[in-house]
């Protein structure tokens, strides 16, 4: 994360900061999926001390939230950016960031629980689907030792247990 957009998502309130969380992570799932986007920010607050003691420093850990990383797509960070830097007419104009942020403030304020499945394990892994399978793959089909061990150090879900699937996305403990 560039330090100048660093200081713009630091400006955000927990609640703005889980709700663009959710939105940029899930947007297009469905609501049992960002409430459990959402329940693994809270598990890593409260049971992954390096992670993070509080939402921002969770959310802001670098390597944690591809749409931190401008290293994931340019668009995908740069929209990250502009919806923070611009947050009142972001959320005038974005229902799903408005219903993220609805989860955020609910989840906050423990009126809406967390997800039981991944709460109960404490779960505080995922990734997609899609993502999972390509690197398997890829892993799978990689001939050079050298090439297929730095895949295979990519894939930590391997030695995980998968907790549930809700959408595109895979949760582990």
């Amino acid at each position: 994360m560039k330090t100048e957009h660093k200081r713009i998502f630091e400006l955000l309130a927990d609640w703005q900061l889980l709700g663009l969380n959710i939105e940029r992570e899930a947007s297009t799932e469905p609501y049992e999926g960002r409430v459990a986007i959402a329940t693994i920010v809270f598990e890593r607050v409260d049971h992954r001390g390096w992670d993070g003691r509080t939402i921002m420093e969770v959310i802001l850990k670098p390597w944690q939230f591809s749409w931190t990383m401008p290293e994931a797509g340019t668009a995908y960070y740069e929209k990250a950016v502009w919806i923070a830097a611009t947050w009142v007419d972001a959320y005038r104009t974005m229902p799903a960031l408005q219903e993220c942020c609805e989860i955020a403030t609910g989840m906050i304020a423990h009126n809406i629980p967390r997800d039981p499945d991944l709460a109960r394990v404490h779960c505080c892994q995922y990734l997609t689907s899609a993502l999972r399978k390509l690197t398997d793959r890829q892993w799978a089909e990689e001939t050079d030792p050298v090439k297929k061990a730095k895949i295979d150090a990519r894939r930590w879900w391997k030695d995980m247990k998968l907790i549930k699937t809700i959408g595109a996305h895979e949760f582990y403990a």
